[in-house]
């Protein structure tokens, strides 16, 4: 396949380290960039491979970029990107992997140089740190990309080109669209995943297996991580608790019924939507 070029990372945990890896297993680059504002996190990331040269200082980083991947936490990707922009060339694209996307793309309508089109893979790990970072993270993995209505044909094609690349599905969606679907397909568990690990108390918890552990497997993420990807979403996330509360209060009453009608028809249903998922 032909090289992508340069390739930038701002951020080399795991979504950016996997990325990195992911390029040079593939072949797609040979300057794979890491930037960061911790040389030892950086040394690492060389050590395993994952870009094959670092730096703290952001215009060394990317002014000879082709490609820009800013990996860093959802409350700073605005921040980033404007930082970039005053360094890269024009050409010089320009993508984030933040779970949020509104405040991201809005944010971002006009920026000095280079043009920026909005990503999220839907992949990653309760295990963060390059250390976890894997080549095939992405491979048959969904990539949501969220244009603007200003962003150019040239940069959908090049985002699109640039995911398939590394393994990936590529999905369009408008980035309301985007943030209304991820609520309920991935903040809401994580929010369901973190209260209901606070149900059970030590005694209880010594009889815990595998319903246990794999309901609430994500609530050992990164808690300041979470926060500020259900801060920026808030709206979103509170509707869909709120339908779940509702649907929750039906199952609550129907077990109190007895009513086996009900209660079978979420069970059933439940059932059918995880494994229309075929893994």
């Amino acid at each position: 396949m032909k090289s992508l070029g340069i390739v930038a990372i701002m951020g080399v945990g795991l979504i950016g380290g996997s990325i990195g890896l992911a390029l040079r297993q593939r072949g797609l680059s040979d300057r794979v960039i890491g930037i960061g504002r911790k040389p030892a996190r950086l040394r690492k990331a060389k050590q395993l491979g994952a870009v094959t040269e670092t730096t703290t200082n952001i215009e060394r980083g990317v002014s000879e970029a082709d490609i820009v991947i800013v990996c860093t936490p959802v409350q700073y990707v605005v921040e980033h990107v404007k930082q970039i922009s005053q360094y890269v060339r024009p050409e010089a694209m320009i993508t984030d992997v933040g779970s949020t996307k509104q405040t991201i793309v809005e944010g971002l309508k006009n920026i000095e140089n280079g043009q920026f089109i909005g990503s999220h893979p839907m992949a990653g790990s309760d295990q963060g740190g390059v250390v976890n970072a894997v080549a095939d993270l992405f491979q048959k993995r969904t990539v949501v990309v969220t244009p603007h209505k200003r962003t150019s044909k040239n940069i959908q094609s090049r985002i699109t080109k640039f995911w398939k690349s590394l393994g990936a599905r590529v999905v369009e969606l408008d980035c309301k669209e985007h943030d209304r679907a991820v609520a309920v397909i991935s903040h809401l568990p994580h929010a369901i995943s973190s209260v209901l690990s606070n149900q059970a108390n030590a005694k209880q918890l010594l009889l815990a297996a595998g319903g246990w552990t794999d309901t609430t497997r994500i609530a050992g993420a990164d808690p300041e991580l979470w926060l500020a990807i259900l801060r920026d979403n808030n709206k979103q996330v509170v509707r869909a608790v709120d339908r779940f509360l509702n649907d929750l209060h039906k199952f609550r009453d129907a077990l109190d019924s007895d009513n086996s009608r009900v209660l079978l028809r979420y069970l059933n249903q439940g059932k059918q939507n995880r494994e229309s998922l075929g893994n």
